[in-house]
């Protein structure tokens, strides 16, 4: 009975003890926990807070109402934010009491809100991406953190007091950090053993006037993908009203994609900040890709333009992609009529096929030697086309073989019809073959343009009506069909000077236009494209 009762009292005690302890500790926390999770002297941002809830033998801290500031005055991009909880699990309750430090197994962040703020000087330099990178890394550098999770963020950006961008129901996981070694290449700043990441939309203002907005994005590590729905990359005013305010013809672009999924990425890419992309596959689906450029407007100054392997070279990230794969992509280049207020667009649709072996990276492309692209599609969802291409990385070169069939020639009217002086009255295209090598120089080429059944129109100078007299000598002076084994089938060889203030895409038109004059007699197909250059 003795013992029973001392046993109580000790019992009594114990829990006192306990009770004490654990009041205590609460309150330690309490009046603590901002300053400690503050402590190091050259963090970033602050993080203060009214609101604690604390279970000493759960070891879990449930913040609310966080508050995120920057430290000082800010001269460049930055984050402001609030948290609705933060929870704090399996920490170190002897490096937090003790050594006044914080060691925390798990990090959460339940619906926070930022705002990120781009200076409005410089702001082509500064990137969002960048600050949110910044945030984390001075987040997760505080308390030996091995797991961090954010759920549900929402971000709105602002230039200045502008608002030019946001995102939202943006989701984290990254799981067995190692925040003792710095990688600032990577999305979080550390090795990790995990990282996963999706958003549900996002929508950003650029500089030159283009909005970029996306669909769900996705990023996982473990199966080495990220994915991107609804892709989109346009002018605001209208691809048309843009060039208008340019002060010279430049090659403007907007593009929209069902899916753009990368396949196999390797640990150190980068695809939000500086960009450093290196995988086994890209896959883009239905991409809808628009370039036009302003004729009206007057010529740049001259500057040498560079083949493929010179765009290629001009690509300022490192890139290295075993297999780029486009499926049903249509593409479409257009041109403003000097003079005429009116406009040609010229569309490839059906598009799909494959670049291999591309890469900006210098070892990676002395092992490949060259990079290859095959793709079939039509032309105005008509005929039949195939592309061969091979560029060496070693010199600014290429060969191309262009393979078009089953055309109905009149088609080109509703193509071209703004700078044509005449129309295709009547005409099939059963074959066109080119076979291109292209140097700085020139091009070297083998044609073959077999048609039936050709019949023109040429029209009054400036007018858009028929010239009787004119139509009727072309029309005699020309061949109906050029088919093999007719008496007077023709194909061609030639060269074709290269203008080098021109790209690649301008010497493969001229070098068809060349081959067709050659073939098609009676000058016919010079008066009728001779109103296109300027």
């Amino acid at each position: 009975m003795k013992i029973l009762k001392i046993f109580g009292i000790l019992a009594v005690i114990f829990l006192a003890l306990l009770g004490f302890g654990i009041y205590w500790g609460k309150n330690w926390v309490y009046q603590n926990l901002e300053s400690v999770i503050n402590a190091k002297p050259d963090r970033k941002y602050d993080f203060t807070f009214d609101k604690v809830e604390f279970s000493l033998l759960q070891k879990v801290i449930l913040i609310s109402e966080v508050k995120i500031t920057p430290v000082g005055d800010q001269k460049g991009v930055f984050v402001e934010g609030k948290v609705a909880q933060v929870f704090l699990n399996k920490f170190s309750l002897y490096q937090l009491f003790m050594e006044k430090d914080i060691q925390i197994r798990e990090l959460m962040f339940s619906q926070p809100e930022f705002v990120i703020h781009i200076p409005l000087e410089n702001p082509e330099e500064e990137k969002a991406g960048e600050a949110m990178k910044s945030l984390f890394g001075d987040i997760l550098s505080r308390g030996g953190i091995e797991n961090f999770e954010l759920g549900q963020a929402s971000a709105v950006i602002l230039l200045g007091e502008e608002k030019i961008g946001s995102f939202s129901d943006f989701n984290l996981v990254a799981n067995d950090l190692r925040t003792d070694s710095l990688k600032w290449s990577y999305p979080i700043p550390f090795d990790y053993g995990r990282i996963f990441m999706s958003m549900d939309s996002l929508d950003y203002r650029l500089p030159n006037g283009q909005q970029l907005k996306a669909g769900m994005i996705i990023f996982d590590t473990n199966t080495q993908q990220f994915k991107m729905n609804d892709l989109s990359l346009k002018y605001i005013a209208g691809i048309r009203e843009a060039s208008k305010k340019m002060e010279f013809q430049n090659d403007l672009i907007d593009f929209e994609l069902d899916s753009l999924v990368f396949s196999g990425l390797e640990a150190n890419s980068n695809l939000y900040s500086d960009l450093d992309v290196r995988a086994r596959k890209l896959e883009v689906a239905g991409l809808i890709l628009e370039d036009y450029r302003n004729k009206d407007l007057p010529r740049p100054k001259d500057e040498i333009k560079p083949l493929f392997q010179g765009m290629v070279k001009k690509i300022s990230v490192p890139l290295k992609l075993d297999t780029l794969r486009i499926t049903n992509g249509a593409i479409a280049y257009g041109e403003s009529v000097p003079g005429k207020n009116d406009y040609w667009n010229l569309h490839i649709d059906h598009l799909n096929g494959d670049i291999v072996n591309i890469t900006t990276i210098d070892a990676y492309q002395k092992s490949f030697e060259h990079f290859d692209g095959n793709f079939t599609g039509k032309v105005e969802g008509s005929g039949s086309l195939k592309i061969n291409l091979k560029v060496p990385y070693d010199k600014d070169e290429f060969d191309m073989e262009v393979d078009f069939t089953n055309f109905p020639m009149p088609k080109v009217n509703e193509i071209l019809k703004p700078i044509m002086n005449g129309d295709i009255v009547t005409g099939d295209l059963v074959k066109m073959n080119l076979k291109i090598h292209g140097d700085p120089k020139k091009s070297t080429n083998t044609f073959r343009f077999d048609y039936t059944n050709l019949k023109m129109e040429l029209f009054k100078k400036g007018e858009q009506k028929k010239n009787r007299f004119l139509s009727s000598v072309a029309n005699v002076a020309l061949n109906t069909s050029n088919l093999p084994g007719e008496k007077k089938y023709l194909t061609a060889n030639y060269t074709v000077a290269r203008n080098p203030n021109r790209g690649p895409f301008y010497l493969l038109w001229q070098s068809t236009k060349e081959g067709m004059m050659k073939i098609v007699p009676g000058g016919a197909v010079k008066e009728i494209l001779s109103g296109q250059e300027k």
